[in-house]
């Protein structure tokens, strides 16, 4: 069987929708299945961010060293830690972007969002890139915000954890959507992406390592990597909202051996909003279901 069949094969299985891209950066090699169809990133948006850092790092717009003051208003909802210090607190601009891709930080890359110049900026580099199927519209603050219903957008934090105890979330929105006003992006434009990362054509020297040694501490590997050997280093950002799992990245399987592999892929997670334990085994599935994509793509160009 080929590589594409046997991902296929995968992707039945599990019953998911799913956009899957991988590039061998030493052959020029591609698979693709859905590769050109439009996903929500959700979290894996941040890698486009760290791209356009990158780039105004070279330009010397800014240093990495660069210490940043978080006030209290700069604090985002979800995953992260950041919004549970002390207001105040001072990050440099490489701990900004190191807490966004390793942990997902969700109040660090509003910050870096803002830093950048919002995300019309982030956009208009992707496009500028020749990517022009990555859109970005929304930051993490906003994104989230479109999941609750507009009248209750104003509450407290706490109010609208309550509320989240007794609803669904909004299902016909924007942040669900495969559409241009949505962050979304083909499978195809971000693997493209991770590999013009890896191979320098963004930024080159000092910066990419910087950007590079970022993606390569990781700590959320549960997807892509699951069953990788733990000696292969992986560098990538994985994403998740409501039923959309995703991850991408580049894998090192040898000196002078790596693939870049986006796997964008989404489940109907919405018969388990009130049934945590059957909503945490289906995920279960799904997330093994990629890292069996990351295993295939591993073996595959081992061998």
């Amino acid at each position: 069987m080929s590589l594409e069949q046997k991902l296929q094969a995968v992707i039945e299985q599990a019953g998911i929708d799913a956009g899957i891209a991988v590039t061998h950066i030493e052959s020029g090699e591609q698979t693709e299945i859905n590769g050109s169809s439009p996903f929500p990133m959700a979290s894996v948006f941040k890698i486009p961010i760290l791209a356009t850092a990158g780039q105004q790092l070279a330009q010397g717009k800014f240093q990495l060293e660069d210490r940043v003051t978080v006030r209290e208003a700069d604090k985002s909802t979800g995953s992260g830690i950041l919004a549970f210090f002390d207001e105040g607190v001072q990050p440099t601009r490489r701990d900004l972007l190191r807490l966004m891709i390793i942990i997902s930080d969700n109040t660090a890359t509003d910050i870096n969002v803002d830093l950048l110049g919002g995300a019309q900026v982030v956009e208009s580099a992707m496009h500028a890139l020749g990517l022009t199927d990555i859109f970005f519209k929304m930051n993490c603050k906003d994104l989230l915000k479109e999941l609750v219903p507009s009248e209750i957008r104003a509450l407290s934090v706490e109010e609208i954890s309550a509320w989240w105890d007794e609803h669904d979330i909004v299902r016909d929105g924007v942040v669900l959507s495969r559409t241009s006003d949505n962050n979304v992006s083909s499978a195809a434009s971000m693997t493209r992406l991770v590999t013009m990362l890896f191979k320098g054509e963004i930024v080159q020297g000092a910066a990419q390592d910087a950007l590079m040694k970022i993606m390569y501490q990781q700590q959320l590997n549960q997807r892509l990597p699951r069953f990788l050997p733990s000696n292969v280093p992986f560098a990538h950002k994985t994403g998740t909202i409501a039923g959309y799992a995703n991850d991408s990245g580049v894998m090192t399987i040898g000196e002078n051996n790596h693939a870049v592999v986006t796997a964008f892929t989404w489940w109907d997670d919405q018969p388990f909003w009130k049934k945590p334990e059957e909503r945490a085994q289906r995920l279960f599935e799904v997330e093994s279901a990629i890292g069996k994509i990351g295993q295939l793509v591993y073996q595959h160009y081992s061998a």
